[in-house]
């Protein structure tokens, strides 16, 4: 017990040293996952791990799923409903019907229930890997919510396919009207009970005003919503989603500022956690799914199949997407501009943005060990295997080559989408200004107006920078904008040390070099968040 204990803090600690390769290299984190998962797999000395299925999906999926939803633009969900739809319910059933097909073709003896588990497990493309590959890219606001959109939603249909077809391997018996009423059942059960799972969690965080209960109510709320669900028969996936986005959408009335922040940095530490935790899991059971397979057929022989049932992957997903772009075209074509739709490249990077991660890994990892029968559940070494090769395939193949594709094709955001966010900002200063003029005509205090003027000199100050960097050509705010960061870097580090020696000499007691610390970095997140802006 205290060896593997062991090796899952030494394994820990290099997940700390892969993120700062990531960081340092700019290279998409979930791809140096995937690699790493394969090489703790052939790491000899590691203890065999043994995991509880039922636990995979308990411990891992709701805050995972939880922490997507929180983040989605409800509003653009919601404008964007029909091609988020067609990828994630349309294809995502496509997918599971040509990978099934595919495997059962190649592999003897698989059944076409089983060959449907594979493709429910492999069939919803990730949002983290999709965001962390696309993130410094600008991509067209439409094209970035229907591929984060799509990887929100076909994770609950892909999930509430695999149910049912677990169910059907388990018990042998499988009838379209029965799960057609399970269906609904648990897709408009979830729905609802994850609504009043979010305006249950939305009410008390308005009554909370100390940030550690908030934020622990946050980490309950998945579980909040996956577990009643789970007891009732309805899907816990769609329950999680659901309050999710609900209580996201309503974070800003809430959460305070210092819930947010805080919230912020827990969360993106518990997606790294989470996800760095479920690929140290599959490398150290690949050793013993490697030696299953070798026991019954050429391991040579599976990477092919891997390979080919990739290509499906990928295949149906281009296939897909181009006649739904037509439809909706065809059908819509009165009611939006042409601007609105997308065109022939954003197209091809939809289609070629379909990474598969973590999710799919959890649904292969939750997979039972036995049948009703008591039998070993068919092929479910095999199943995680290939579940493995799909991820590595398109998370390496289509993850490395997507960022050179999105500018090749010269798919970029235009510029009155980038000065949104701008325009937005300056808008918002020139009413504070308006505000603070406001209250000095009605103020007498000499002190209060003298406040009101030194704050209204700020603000103007920081609206004329916006609207000078703003009237820049795009190209010279890019290339200024890595030198501004270079030398702001090089400011604050001078700042802190002076501040570690002022520190050091007495001036000042270590409590109050905390509080100015936090300051410079609050300061510091909030220029480099500028300068991303247009660089």
């Amino acid at each position: 017990m205290v060896e593997k204990i062991e090796t899952l803090l030494l394994l820990l600690g290099l997940l700390g040293v892969l993120a700062v390769v990531a960081e340092r290299a700019r290279f998409p984190f979930p791809i140096l996952l995937v690699i790493a998962g394969l090489g703790i797999a052939f790491w000899p000395g590691l203890p065999e791990v043994h995991l509880i299925p039922d636990l995979v999906f308990l411990i891992f999926l709701p805050p995972l799923l939880f922490s997507a939803a929180w983040k989605f633009p409800w509003d653009d969900f919601r404008s964007n409903l029909l091609p988020i739809f067609a990828l994630a319910v349309g294809l995502v059933l496509a997918t599971m019907l040509g990978v099934a097909l595919t495997a059962t073709w190649l592999i003897p003896g698989m059944t076409l229930a089983t060959g449907f588990v594979l493709g429910a497990i492999v069939s919803p493309p990730d949002a983290v890997a999709a965001t962390a590959v696309l993130k410094n890219l600008r991509l067209p606001k439409r094209l970035g919510t229907v591929l984060e959109g799509e990887s929100l939603v076909n994770d609950s249909s892909g999930l509430v396919a695999y149910h049912f077809a677990v169910a059907a391997v388990v018990t042998g018996s499988f009838s379209m009207a029965k799960a057609g009423g399970e269906f609904l059942w648990m897709s408009f059960g979830g729905i609802l009970l994850g609504l009043l799972v979010g305006a249950v969690v939305g009410a008390l965080h308005r009554y909370i005003k100390d940030p550690a209960v908030e934020i622990t109510l946050t980490l309950l709320t998945p579980y909040i919503a996956y577990l009643p669900a789970e007891r009732l028969g309805v899907s816990g996936v769609l329950a999680v989603v659901t309050a999710g986005l609900y209580v996201g959408h309503r974070s800003w009335q809430a959460l305070n500022v210092g819930s947010r922040m805080e919230r912020d940095a827990i969360w993106k530490f518990l997606d790294y956690l989470l996800n760095g935790v479920v690929f140290i899991l599959i490398g150290l059971q690949f050793p013993t799914i490697l030696l299953e397979i070798q026991n019954e057929t050429s391991l040579w022989q599976m990477i092919g199949i891997g390979a080919l049932i990739s290509a499906v992957v990928i295949g149906v997903r281009f296939l897909w997407v181009f006649p739904m772009a037509w439809m909706e075209r065809r059908l819509f074509s009165g009611a939006k501009s042409t601007a609105q739709f997308l065109d022939a490249g954003a197209l091809v990077v939809v289609s070629w943005a379909g990474m598969r991660g973590v999710v799919s890994l959890a649904a292969a990892l939750a997979l039972p060990l036995m049948l009703s029968n008591g039998e070993e559940f068919p092929y479910r070494h095999v199943i995680l295997f290939l579940t493995f090769c799909v991820i590595f395939v398109t998370l390496v193949l289509q993850g490395l080559t997507l960022p050179f594709i999105v500018r090749w094709l010269g798919v970029e955001e235009r510029g009155d989408e980038f000065q949104a966010e701008s325009k937005a900002r300056e808008l918002l200063i020139n009413e504070i200004i308006e505000r603070i003029d406001e209250e000095a005509l009605s103020t007498i205090e000499p002190v209060q107006r003298e406040s009101l003027e030194q704050w209204r000199n700020y603000y103007e100050e920081r609206l004329r920078l916006m609207i000078r960097r703003d009237s820049v050509p795009e190209e010279t705010n890019r290339e200024s904008s890595v030198n501004e960061k270079k030398l702001f870097l090089r400011l604050t580090e001078n700042s802190r040390r002076r501040l570690a020696e002022l520190r050091r000499n007495g001036v000042i007691s270590e409590k109050v070099r905390q509080k100015i610390e936090y300051d410079f970095d609050l300061e510091e997140q909030r220029v480099q968040r500028i300068l991303s802006r247009y660089g």
